[in-house]
């Protein structure tokens, strides 16, 4: 156990330090006017872009705190800074559904002791008017699925489960404050323990947001991931737009974004590095018939590549691709203190949202 927390610790340093690294290159480049001069504009925005309200999954992240921290980062495709923290109008043309995803992700069993991970999960999200409660709030239910192939160096399931409910806000105080805040509440498990008590979790997500300019963003908060291993983490960081450069360098996700020129059909394209924070717990039933909690912890980088359809397109919303190496793996039962770390690997993942 002590040596697993000696990893985490250090893979948490390590991410620190690239991003002090890249925080100094930033900063070395000169004034904030100057890096904005050098680069190109930023790629226009969609002329069929619909009004929004503050709670959409475009206009800022979502939080899926209690099973993984991959959500946690701003989008990549045409996200300028101050939109993305001031309260757009009621919107015109989605109403009351305000969008649909799905995402997939395959990692492989690379040795007889290792573990592969395929995830499944699908998402609708729902707005409520600002006029209801004051501010707006989206209302997302999830449901995931997880197979798991091996290790043969201790007893897993074959696959749990996601069953899950979140709500997220935004509130706008003033030019240069805002808050975002979330709360999820669902049932974690494999197919025999979703009516346990373990299955059942809360977590939750807090930050305020300074406006510094209207290239810089800063952000001061903590997620409460509600996990055996992990319980509270902090998020915070900045976030500098410098047109078709992005740097998102927020724990637990960091993100470099490069935008790329429109195809002849108007999609608006970027390319990414990104950090990541994974893992997840679930309540499952052992060979001898009693429940316990699966853990799994591992840390991440990988690049990956997101695109936005043109006007007119057939493949309407936004599409996500993502390859990425995963190291500091481990697989822990809460009751029984069972502790393995498992291989390194990689891990190949696609996303739609509409």
């Amino acid at each position: 156990m002590t040596g697993h927390g000696n990893e985490g610790q250090e893979a948490a340093i390590v991410m620190l330090r690239l991003g002090s690294l890249v925080l100094a290159a930033v900063c070395s480049m000169g004034g904030a006017g100057t890096a904005a001069q050098d680069l190109p504009k930023r790629l226009p925005a969609s002329p069929t872009d619909e009004t929004r309200w503050a709670s959409d999954s475009d206009s800022q992240p979502e939080y899926r705190l209690a099973q993984s921290t991959e959500a946690i980062g701003m989008p990549a495709v045409a996200q300028p800074p101050i939109e993305a923290v001031e309260a757009p109008a009621a919107p015109t043309q989605r109403g009351i559904f305000q969008g649909v995803e799905l995402n997939a992700g395959w990692m492989p069993r690379l040795e007889s002791d290792g573990l592969g991970h395929t995830n499944l999960s699908a998402a609708v999200s729902f707005g409520v008017p600002p006029f209801v409660f004051g501010t707006p709030v989206l209302i997302t239910p999830r449901a995931g699925l997880h197979l798991f192939d091996g290790p043969s160096t201790i007893d897993a399931p074959s696959s749990v489960n996601d069953f899950e409910l979140s709500f997220a806000t935004f509130k706008k105080f003033n030019e240069r404050w805002s808050f975002r805040g979330s709360f999820s509440t669902g049932l974690y498990g494999d197919d025999y323990s979703l009516d346990d008590s373990d299955a059942l979790r809360f977590s939750g997500f807090a930050a305020a947001v300074y406006q510094a300019s209207e290239e810089w963003q800063w952000l001061f908060g903590a997620a409460y991931l509600n996990r055996d291993d992990l319980s509270v983490i902090p998020v915070a960081g900045f976030i500098r737009d410098c047109g078709d450069v992005r740097y998102e360098l927020m724990m637990p996700r960091p993100r470099v974004v490069w935008r790329l020129p429109q195809d002849e059909a108007g999609a608006e394209r970027a390319v990414y590095l990104a950090g990541d924070l994974g893992g997840g717990a679930w309540a499952v039933q052992r060979p001898d018939g009693t429940t316990d909690t699966l853990n799994l912890s591992s840390w991440g980088v990988g690049i990956g590549y997101e695109t936005k359809a043109g006007p007119g397109s057939l493949l309407a919303g936004k599409r996500r691709y993502e390859l990425a190496y995963v190291f500091g793996r481990s697989i822990e039962y809460q009751n029984t203190g069972e502790d393995v770390s498992l291989d390194d690997s990689l891990v190949a993942r696609v996303g739609w949202s509409y």
